[in-house]
C-alpha cells in the first residue's frame, strides 16, 4: 500500500484521469479489505484530500467499472478485473 500512496501522490489529483482513478480503486479496495466502515473518509485521510473530492473519485471509479457497487449491508465495493487489468497495463501493481 505504501507504494500506491507514493504513486498516487505523484499524480495530479483528478477524477477525470483513468490513471488516477485506477490508483483510487486499488487503495479504496485495500481499505475496504481492512474492514473499514467509512472507506471514503479513511481514504481521504490517507491521501490528505477533501472527503468530497475522494467521494467523487470513488463514484467515478464505480461508474467506469473499476470498483463494484457496494452490496447491501456492506461498507464498500471491490476492485474489478477491469481495474486490475488497467493497473497491470501501467505495470504498477501485482496481486
Amino acid at each position: 500500500m505504501d507504494f500506491s500512496l507514493e504513486r498516487i501522490r505523484s499524480l495530479e489529483p483528478s477524477w477525470g484521469s483513468n490513471e488516477y482513478l485506477l490508483e483510487i480503486a486499488w487503495l479504496y479496495n485495500r481499505i475496504v479489505l481492512t474492514g473499514s466502515q467509512m472507506p471514503v473518509i479513511d481514504l481521504a485521510f490517507e491521501l490528505v484530500l477533501p472527503q468530497e473530492f475522494v467521494g467523487d473519485c470513488v463514484s467515478e471509479a464505480i461508474d467506469r467499472g473499476y470498483i463494484t457497487n457496494p452490496k447491501r449491508g456492506s461498507f464498500g465495493g471491490k476492485i474489478t478485473p477491469k481495474a486490475l487489468r488497467g493497473l497491470k497495463q501501467v505495470g504498477k501493481h501485482r496481486q
